[in-house]
């Protein structure tokens, strides 16, 4: 197959599902394409960053359409930091992101179909880490950039 898209070039896509991390997925001419930073169902202009024979990657420059599940991300430093990659989608949606994962896994491991039941979400889902980061530096003063 032909790879119908460019490293550096723009697109215009509509986002169809998420990808195991919660990105979005796109298509252009059955050639997949995984969005950083994009939800379902949003219209986006992208900038391609890596084209590889099956698949690319690339970051959202606009949104277009954007989807009723976006919201306004509660840290400014999220998008660098990587403990928190769904901080901009609704947290219903993340559940429901999360149980469609799993029941992705248990229907390519398992020959008898099964069902998997919604997350459970909690009440108060904000302000935990059940993940730690630590970036090692060589540098004598390192800044941290989370808050």
């Amino acid at each position: 197959m032909e790879i119908p898209i460019k490293k550096n070039e723009e697109y215009i896509v509509d986002i169809i599902d998420y990808g195991a991390d919660g990105e979005g997925i796109a298509k252009i001419d059955g050639y997949t394409i995984f969005v950083i930073g994009a939800l379902k169902n949003e219209k986006c202009k992208i900038h391609i960053t890596k084209v590889l024979t099956t698949h690319a990657f690339a970051k959202v420059i606009e949104i277009i359409e954007k989807s009723e599940k976006r919201i306004e991300a509660d840290c400014d430093t999220f998008k660098r930091c990587g403990g928190c990659d769904l901080r901009h989608i609704s947290y219903d949606e993340t559940l429901k992101i999360k149980q469609e994962k799993v029941q992705n896994l248990m229907d390519k491991m398992l020959n008898k179909k099964i069902k998997v039941n919604s997350a459970i979400g909690m009440e108060k889902p904000w302000h935990y880490r059940n993940k730690a980061i630590f970036p090692i530096s060589k540098e004598k003063e390192v800044r941290c950039i989370c808050k």
